[in-house]
Formats: C-alpha cells, structure tokens, sequence
C-alpha cells in the first residue's frame, strides 16, 4: 500500500536539516535603546537642566537624547558567553561570530563550544595568576582566552567540544540614550543545540530552536570589542563580549600531494589560485604544496593510470608526510591529493564519504584530482578546444575543477541540486561547459569564483557542517525538495520485491526494484537506480510508526546522474540489500514493517519520483538462538561492516558475525549475513606488463 506523496515526505526522503543565517534588514527607527525609556527632563518645558554645584556663569548641558549608530565590522569576531552565577568549575563558551554585509542588509551567525577553565590549567592553557584569580571570585576573568591571544587569528576549537549553533534574526545597530547612558546595540538569535551522536562527531540538528536569546551590547573603549549581557526574554542568562578578529570568516587549510612521476594542478592561473579562490568566498585558506609522494607499499599492485578507487585514494593520503587525523581538533584541514587516472574517471573526487573506504570513520578530509582524466567529447558537444584534452593540457580548467573536489570536502554540493547549474565552482564541469555554450568559450571563459550560494554556505552554515572531520558528506539530501514540488507521474509504476515477506531480527533482506513506463509515450528516467547518487531512496516504517531513513553508507559527492528516455512497455531496475543505514537499523523490533521506496530525480529543473512499497512481518524470536542471534548482529559495527561491503575491515564486527554463526550457521539471519558479509580481503589483482610499462614510460615525462 502506496504512502499518500505528501506525508511526512522529508523523512522519508532522508532530508538533512541544517539551520542557516538569512539575510535581514538592519535599518531601524530611531527608538530607545533596550534597557528602558528616556528619562523625563527635570524641568518640564525646559531643554536644559542644571549641574550643581551652582557657578556663574551657570554650567549647562543639555538635556537632550543622543543618537547611536554602531557600525560592526565586517568579518569574524571572538565570542565569549559566561552564565550568571559561574564558578571556577562551571562550564563557560567560546566561539566565533561573523557578520557580513549586503547594502543595507546583514547576515550574522555564530558557533560556540565550550570550555571550562580547570580543563584549560590541566592543559597549560591558563596561567597559574589566572587561575589563581578565579579562585578568587573573579569567575567572569577571560584574559587567557586563546581567542584572544591569537592575535587576530580565527580560533578553532575541538569537535568534540561544540555546542551550538546561532542563527541571526534580527538586529538593532541604532539606539536613541539619554545624556550619560552608553550607547548599545542588540543582536537577536535563534539557538541550535547540536546533538552529538554516541561515536565520532556527526551529529544531527532539531528542526525547531532549541531557544531565542538576546545580546545587548555596548562598546568597551577598545575599538570593535562590545560586552554587555545576553538575555532569553527578560531573563537575564549572564555576560557576553565580542571581539573583531579578522576580515575573513572562517580559516582553513589545504594540503597538495602529488604522486611521484605526475603532474599536480597549476599554482596559479592569471591572479587565481586556490587561496584568492576561497578568499573571495571569505575564507583564509593557507595552501601548501608537500611536493611529491610515492606509491605506498600497500598499493604496489594499483596501476595509477586507471580509474582510482576510494579506499586506495584514502590508502594514499593515509601516506603523505605529517598525515594526523587528530589534527583537525586544531585545524580545518583538506588533504588533496593528484594523481593521474584517464579519460573518463570523473576528473577528480572528494573521497571520504563512504564506508569501508574510509577505514578511520573520519569524513571530508580528502579530496583527489585526476590530471589525465579530462574534457571527453562525449560528455557535452560545449568542450570546445579543450575536448578530448586532458586536465594536465588545460590549466583553467583544471584549477577548477581541483578546487570544486575541495569544496565537497568542505560539505558543498552540485548545484544542479540547488537552484541550477551555472558558471561557478560548485557545478559540474559538463554542466558549466553546456552553460558557456549559450554565452562563452569553455575553457576561456571558466569563471574561477563559487556563486553567492555556496558564499553563503561557506560563511554561516554551522561548523560541523562545514568543518572537516565533523558531519558526514550530505549529497542533494541537503536540498531536498518540498513534497508539494514534486511531480509524480501517473505513467510510471515502481514494484518493489523481495524473496520472502518474512525477516527474522538481524537479517539482511535483498530487495529489487523495477521501475516501468506504463504509459503510451517515452519518459526521461535515470539510467541507473543506485542508492549512492541519492537517485533511490529507501524507507522502513516501524510498528509503531517511526521511519528509519536508510542513509547510505557511501554517498558519491560527484555522481553521474544521466537521463535515458524509458519507451512504453520498458522497465529500469535496481536492487540494494537492506538492513543498516547510517541513520540505523532497517528491523530492529518484531511485527509488520513497511518498506518504501522511492525513486526521486530531476527533469528540466522539476523534481520526479516514484514510490513503490514492500511490507514485511519481522518474526518474533521464539528460541535462544534467536535472541542470542539478534543480538549479536544488530551492532552498529556489524551493520557498518555490511553496508561497506568490506567488513574484513572491521575485527569487531567479524569477530561478531563468526560468533552468531557459531551459534547457528542454518539460522536463516547467519545465512542472509554470509551472502552480504565479506569476511576476507580478496587479493589484489596483478598488473599487466603493458600498463607497468606504460606507467614507466609516464613517470619519466616532464611534470606539468
């Protein structure tokens, strides 16, 4: 039975929120500042009032309110929030805060973290005079705030330690005072707590805020630092400061290696390099170029002039020197690494989005380019003079599209997904030739900017969105569309089968797809039906009505996502097992689940779908087997391990699945593992002679 369209559509889809900054207007009317109304003069109908003691000529001043304007710095600011009431031991936050500018308009966002001051002695952070001051009373004593020690540097925290998110939603840069009152500006937020899940460091947000507060501001004498006291209603919550820090947003850096023999991306071409890319975005990027790295001993059997695999790529940024995922608690940084591939490959990937691939469960911190992959006229009639080129040949494109696999690394999208393909960064080569193909000459006029949507994203999305090493890669399902924009094609049947309609708990279950035009004119489809394009989507919907998204576990930052006309009478089809997502289980309680499936892709910039659905009966345990079965298979680590398709990998895991099928290897849960479980790494295959003398003859040519 079909689920109507509409309902409960997003999580259905597995759509991702993230909350984000809007644009808001921040001219105000003239009115009294925030604390309270202008007093009323001492002497009615007089503008001026006296000052005592009494002198002749008397000294006057006038009694008058003054207008304050408070301009804020564009750029990145330090910001510090202690609850009313802390104590040495309670737990203060740290963050950043940016704001930018559009005309009359402002965007602002914030990230805090915490920090607690005894963690901060214990780690050398804080002078013993400070500390010794807090112990004192003076709880509020921010002096050895590395924020404010960096000398204008943006700070990075620890993953481990953010907090929450803030979305600006209104402000007030004007405030009328009267004589003697300090001028204040207020700022106005939506808070986002982040919910860390249980292992690593991709969390999740609420949809709704978690609460709105208030900061009201006043200068400090110090130029561009504010404090004042931050407020949920008329609540007061404690003190707050800002400090501006830096005309950038955000700081990262990007690390290049590029294999022996072959040719790394140009450093610069015309005033554009990968540094003056993203500081238009308004990121300090430092780029660094290690030079040359080696084949690793572990890859002695890869031939680098094919198509390179996912966890060979990581194998090989797992090599390069200074390689420390531990780092990215105190830099943002993106390991890109260059190697030569051929036509066809894709011209470059950002690689740490899968599991199994990516072995240490660190996501976006390494991205490839391929140098001999390239411009293959098949792709699109618009290459120009640079079709049937390769990346090597043609360096504009080529930084382009080096610096487009650094930003999936930094969580950015196609934006095909977004609001359309363009001449920017973020949009697939193919699709920008196809544009210059209206207006202009690929490669020639390649526009080496992102547009003002990833500008965006890039600025005020929160941290561990964009962050390396802290939320999984999100593919379209960050732009998922509303239910209501969706077209559903009456012409167009998807069933959905499985061998049996009943699952025992810890089972995978096979599922297959088809999906049939069943109408009397050809319809544009997707020529393939895979989970890792987002393309299919699968649901199960639980007893008790929970939908269990199942996320895959590898999604493709760059896939292939071409149309084929489906003739009347022709099907599609795909399968996909189903049993772990990275959102969980697909059976983890017995009774009647249903199983949905919908195909979802777009034609002509309109989302299409299709839905197809399967119900199952998850069997009740009735023996020890069962139970004990259960309950070793519904592990996390197993269903990571099943859904890599490398659980060789994974040694708890393993050590797991030989357990359950000792217990019972009829069991038919132990039996479906066994189909889907691979439990030993197959040998890798040999080179042939004419590929090692072909990769001989390219490591002796010139570097490009």
């Amino acid at each position: 039975m079909l689920m109507p369209t509409t309902t409960r559509f997003a999580e259905r889809i597995g759509r991702v929120f993230l909350p984000e900054a809007d644009l808001i207007d921040s001219s105000e009317d003239f009115t009294p500042n925030p604390e309270g109304p202008l007093p009323v003069p001492g002497i009615p109908g007089w503008p001026f009032e006296p000052r005592l003691p009494f002198k002749w000529p008397p000294a006057i001043e006038p009694n008058v309110p003054r207008i304050c304007l408070t301009n804020l710095k564009e750029g990145c600011y330090s910001l510090r929030f202690t609850p009313k009431g802390s104590t040495i031991r309670a737990t203060r936050y740290r963050g950043t805060l940016r704001v930018e500018r559009h005309g009359g308009k402002l965007r602002f966002s914030g990230d805090l973290y915490t920090r607690r001051l005894f963690d901060d002695l214990l780690q050398t952070r804080v002078s013993l005079a400070t500390y010794g001051r807090m112990l004192g009373g003076d709880a509020a004593d921010d002096s050895d705030d590395p924020a404010l020690d960096a000398g204008g540097t943006i700070p990075i925290y620890s993953r481990a330690s953010y907090r929450s998110y803030l979305k600006g939603t209104s402000a007030r840069l004007f405030s009328v005072v009267s004589l003697g009152s300090k001028c204040s500006f207020t700022l106005n937020f939506d808070e986002f707590v982040y919910n860390h899940p249980a292992t690593g460091f991709s969390g999740s947000f609420n949809t709704a805020p978690t609460r709105s507060i208030r900061y009201v501001l006043r200068p400090t004498g110090t130029a561009d630092s504010y404090s004042g006291e931050a407020y949920q209603g008329h609540t007061l919550l404690g003190t707050v400061a800002i400090t501006w820090l830096s005309p950038f947003f955000r700081r990262a850096a990007l690390q290049l290696h590029t294999l022996d023999g072959f040719e790394a991306p140009p450093a610069a071409v015309g005033t554009s390099t990968f540094a003056s890319i993203f500081a238009d975005a308004g990121w300090d990027v430092s780029f660094a170029d290690g030079g040359t790295v080696a084949l690793p001993a572990a890859l002695a059997a890869v031939d680098p002039l094919l198509c390179w695999s996912h966890a060979n790529l990581h194998t090989l940024m797992s090599s390069v020197p200074g390689y420390n995922p531990a780092d990215l608690d105190s830099v943002w940084r993106v390991h890109l690494v260059s190697v030569p591939a051929e036509l066809d490959c894709s011209r470059g990937v950002m690689f740490d989005s899968s599991l199994g691939a990516d072995p240490n469960s660190v996501p976006r911190e390494g991205s490839a380019t391929f140098s001999r992959d390239g411009y293959p006229s098949t792709d699109t009639v618009h290459y120009d003079t640079a079709a049937d080129q390769e990346q090597r040949n043609v360096p504009r494109a080529f930084l382009r599209s080096a610096t487009h696999e650094v930003g999936h690394a930094f969580n950015q999208i196609h934006q095909g997904f977004e609001l359309g393909s363009d001449n920017s960064i973020m949009t697939p080569t193919p699709s920008v030739a196809n544009v210059l193909g209206t207006a202009g000459t690929f490669p020639d006029d390649i526009n080496l900017g992102f547009n003002d949507t990833v500008k965006r994203h890039l600025r005020h999305l929160p941290d561990p969105a964009v962050r390396p090493g802290a939320m999984d890669f999100f593919g379209s399902a960050i732009s998922a569309p509303e239910a209501s924009d969706v077209a559903w094609p009456d012409t167009l049947a998807l069933a959905v089968t499985s061998a049996s309609d009943q699952v025992h708990l810890g089972e995978p279950v096979e599922v297959t797809f088809e999906l049939k035009n069943t109408g009397e004119v050809a319809v544009p489809v997707p020529e393939t039906l895979d989970l890792s394009s987002l393309t299919v989507r699968i649901n199960v919907t639980e007893p008790g009505g929970r939908i269990t998204f199942m996320r895959p576990a590898r999604v493709e930052s760059c896939p292939k996502l071409g149309l084929r006309e489906l003739a009347p009478g022709k099907s599609v089809k795909g399968s996909a097992t189903v049993y772990w997502g990275r959102d969980g289980f697909a059976f983890e309680t017995p009774g009647r689940h249903l199983l949905e499936v919908i195909v979802l892709w777009d034609v002509g910039g309109v989302p299409v779908a299709a839905s197809g659905t399967r119900d199952l009966f998850v069997n009740y345990p009735i023996s020890r087997a069962d139970n004990e079965v259960a309950a070793l298979l519904l592990d996390p680590e197993v269903g990571k391990a099943i859904a890599s398709g490398r659980a060789w990998l994974f040694e708890g895991a393993a050590a797991r699945i030989k357990r359950a099928a000792g217990i019972s290897r009829s069991h038919p849960a132990n039996k479906a593992v066994a189909k889907v479980a691979v439990l030993q790494a197959p040998r890798p295959p040999k080179r042939s002679r004419s590929n090692r003398k072909a990769a001989g003859r390219s490591r002796g040519r010139k570097k490009g």
